[in-house]
């Protein structure tokens, strides 16, 4: 159980850090325990001069493939430079698997993708877009570990979760990561030092335009919870999170926005959509 001071914190990400290391050194297993083969109906040989392409020719490939709507040869060209270790076709196959897009929906198989990649965590460098997949990659895992995936035989694990999130928001900056964290971090029982990490850790993902941590932020301000209360800013931020929230986060963002205005005084109301129309 990880512990509320800060410096624990950064501990934990560096040993989930050095962790994901280590298993980037094995094979690459499946969802269910068994190794991932590399064969695949596509034929690099075939169509290429050299028998390893670039990723760059593999991507061409697969968007010419799309493009003439060959989906099962762009899906393979996708799968052979996945296991190639190319973290963009692992990132782009698994979103594709956790959306059924173009492909039958299969939460194992985006689980074992997004695995994939932060395994081999190492490879990334700062300022890279593979930087960024394996920030997100780790929120998506996070997901599945918070809620567990008994199809992919992975049990609800609220630790290992709470590892990712940390792990994406204090190592790789991911403004997802960060947005989880400090919704995590403010759920049930907290300490002071944990309510200031999270408070910390909104700002961060506010910052960088994600509209959960703005409304987070702004119910805060509105309860006067872990910060200086501030009714008008934070009906202000909430409503602004609710005009602009994406449909996963519109019914929760709706509720906080709408119970801080029936809770806020007439005056209050007034000042916050001057606020709102002076913008």
């Amino acid at each position: 159980m990880l512990t509320s001071e800060v410096s624990r914190k950064a501990r934990t990400a560096l040993v989930a850090a050095a962790v994901l290391a280590a298993a980037a050194a094995m094979p690459s297993m499946g969802p269910f325990g068994s190794f991932v083969g590399s064969a695949h109906a596509f034929d690099p040989t075939k169509v290429f001069k050299k028998e390893k392409p670039s990723a760059r020719d593999l991507f061409r490939f697969y968007l010419k493939k799309k493009k003439e709507g060959d989906t099962e040869e762009a899906i393979d060209v996708l799968e052979y430079a996945a296991d190639q270790g190319n973290q963009t076709a692992q990132w782009k196959l698994g979103k594709m698997y956790e959306a059924g897009d173009t492909v039958p929906r299969d939460p194992s198989k985006a689980f074992h993708f997004y695995k994939q990649i932060a395994d081999n965590y190492g490879e990334a460098r700062p300022n890279t877009p593979e930087w960024a997949i394996t920030g997100k990659a780790m929120v998506a895992l996070g997901h599945y570990y918070s809620d567990g995936l008994p199809e992919a035989g992975i049990a609800q694990n609220g630790n290992e979760a709470r590892v990712m999130y940390t792990t994406a928001a204090m190592y790789f900056r991911d403004p997802d990561g960060q947005f989880e964290l400090g919704k995590l971090l403010l759920e049930g029982e907290n300490s002071p030092e944990e309510a200031r990490q999270a408070i910390r850790m909104l700002q961060l993902a506010r910052k960088k335009g994600h509209v959960g941590a703005l409304a987070l932020l702004g119910h805060a301000l509105v309860e006067g919870e872990y910060v200086q209360q501030d009714v008008v800013r934070g009906l202000t931020m909430l409503t602004k999170a609710n005009e602009s929230a994406a449909p996963e986060m519109r019914d929760w963002i709706a509720e906080l926005q709408q119970s801080a205005f029936a809770l806020a005084s007439v005056e209050q109301r007034q000042q916050a959509i001057a606020k709102l129309q002076a913008q």
